[in-house]
């Protein structure tokens, strides 16, 4: 037996050896009796062996490559740019006297035309009844002068008096085409006024709609930040400006407009709906991306809820979108700092992705939708993990050399990852991301190192046992030493595939359950 003893310390110590540093590809032998079974070593060892039973079990095989933990996700939050509350209110002043002056010039022009009209109508009113006596004067003229009443004073006197009356007529002609003249000049220039008028009206609108859609929020000051490693969900403030917050809503959508009755509709109207419905302020409200005015009312409840003014308009900078919870890495400005147009915070999403780079020799290994073992920064804690994504860029560590990989046309002494004159070299990588299956508290320590078991080879539902177990045949091959009742005998095994501790094996008389040997530390 203690021969026996021997052989499996010295067996195990080759496969301890073999199995460091990954995966260990199981041998097949056979027993060198032949038979596949051999008789027992003396007894007289007990003390250095005990027992264990055949397990019927899946092995796997694996290899562990380095990472690093992070989280998903990168976002950058400014103070945004746009038309100051003193420009809004300006455009609006603006907009005012131009409506001011539209409605004096058209009540002004009225009144010309009307003062017009009548100078007109009065003029014509003359003519008429200069035509009239006109008329009548010629008619006793003829009369007058007619046959021998020629030379008669009547005769005379109509005559005198038709000149009179076509002199009268002719000037009030000309008053009347004055009247005329007069009323068309007026409404030309009233008309030439109100026109101008409505053309700076329509440009004041137009320059007042466009501050509006981007009029900010007019907060000026930081009255409260986040700290590094925060963790904001919806609803809740990144930071406060003037005491009053600027809260977190999800979407994917950046805030680049006001939100208020008449604009024009959009994605980002929608994504702020879902928010008021999520939040439990959408009564009577749909998912839409039209602004109404039930949006209006809703986002009334909303602002009041939170202790902003009640405006129903939301401005640029009063509100954040991103499309989940958010850790903050990073925070730019400083309480009691004035605002201005820039980084105000960096962030990421809470969700924790372990990024690997991976050497373009073992990229067989992984495929987008694998399992892994992920070992957290802690060395004990293991969580699983699925593959994202593999990247199909190799790229030199460091970002230096030359990636020069097969068929790229590199000197035959150049390595793929060279540098030239340093004579160093090193394997391009690709870059594999990996999900983790849960949240563990070792993920709270950001670009931490982590180990990844990618499994390489799996035997379902095979037999194994210790490696410990295993003895080393002198005709070579391995077996095991059954323990049939009290009654030792060596049975010859054909190995498979070895884990971390287990190995797959099958022979004569091996089924689960059956004891063999093995050391008994």
């Amino acid at each position: 037996m203690a021969e026996v003893t021997v052989k499996r310390v010295m067996v195990v110590a080759a496969i301890v050896g073999a199995l460091v540093g990954g995966a260990v590809a199981g041998g097949v032998a056979e027993a060198s009796s032949g038979g596949g079974s051999g008789s027992g070593s003396p007894s007289g060892t007990s003390g250095s062996v005990t027992t264990a039973a055949v397990v019927r079990t899946t092995l796997q095989s694996t290899v562990q490559v380095g990472g690093s933990i992070g989280y998903e996700g990168s976002y950058v939050i400014n103070a945004p740019t746009g038309a100051s509350a003193q420009q809004v209110t300006q455009a609006q002043q603006a907009v005012t006297t131009a409506e001011q002056t539209l409605a004096a010039d058209e009540t002004s022009g009225s009144d010309t035309a009307t003062a017009d009209d009548q100078q007109v109508t009065s003029a014509q009113d003359t003519l008429s009844a200069a035509a009239a006596a006109l008329s009548a004067i010629q008619v006793a003229e003829s009369s007058a002068c007619a046959g021998r009443g020629a030379s008669t004073p009547a005769c005379t006197q109509d005559t005198q008096q038709v000149s009179q009356d076509q002199t009268q007529y002719t000037q009030d002609q000309q008053q009347l085409n004055s009247a005329e003249d007069t009323a068309v000049r007026d409404r030309d220039q009233d008309e030439a006024k109100v026109q101008s008028d409505t053309t700076q009206l329509n440009a004041g609108e137009t320059n007042l709609a466009a501050l509006e859609a981007t009029a900010v929020n007019p907060g000026t000051t930081y009255t409260a930040l986040p700290k590094v490693g925060e963790l904001i969900s919806q609803n809740q403030p990144v930071y406060r400006l003037d005491g009053l917050p600027v809260p977190l809503l999800y979407g994917s959508v950046a805030a680049y407009r006001a939100f208020q009755v008449g604009m024009a509709d959009g994605p980002d109207v929608g994504e702020l709906t879902a928010d008021l419905i999520s939040l439990g302020y959408g009564a009577d409200l749909t998912r839409s991306d039209h602004y109404s005015t039930a949006t209006e009312a809703a986002v009334d409840r909303w602002q009041t809820a939170l202790g902003l003014p009640a405006t129903g308009i939301v401005l640029v900078g009063e509100v954040v979108f991103e499309p989940g919870p958010i850790r903050v890495t990073s925070v730019t400005p400083s309480v009691g700092q004035a605002v201005a147009a820039g980084n105000v915070l960096d962030a990421t999403s809470t969700t924790p992705l372990v990024t690997v780079d991976l050497e373009v020799t073992q990229e067989y290994l992984l495929e987008p939708g694998d399992t892994v073992t992920v070992e957290l920064p802690d060395g004990v804690t293991t969580v699983g993990g699925r593959v994202q994504s593999v990247g199909n860029v190799a790229v030199c560590p460091g970002g230096s050399g030359t990636g020069t990989g097969s068929g790229s046309g590199g000197s035959a002494d150049q390595t793929p990852c060279s540098s030239s004159g340093s004579g160093s070299s090193s394997t391009p990588t690709v870059t594999v991301t990996i999900t983790l299956d849960s949240t563990p508290p070792g993920a709270t320590l950001d670009q931490a190192p982590v180990n990844v078991d990618i499994t390489t080879q799996q035997a379902d539902n095979v037999l194994a046992v210790p490696v410990s177990a295993l003895l080393a045949l002198q005709g070579g091959g391995y077996g095991v030493e059954v323990d049939s009742g009290g009654v030792d005998r060596l049975v010859g095994v054909t190995t498979g595939l070895y884990s971390d501790t287990l190995v797959q094996i099958s022979g004569a008389g091996i089924s689960a359950g059956t004891l063999v040997e093995v050391p008994s530390t």
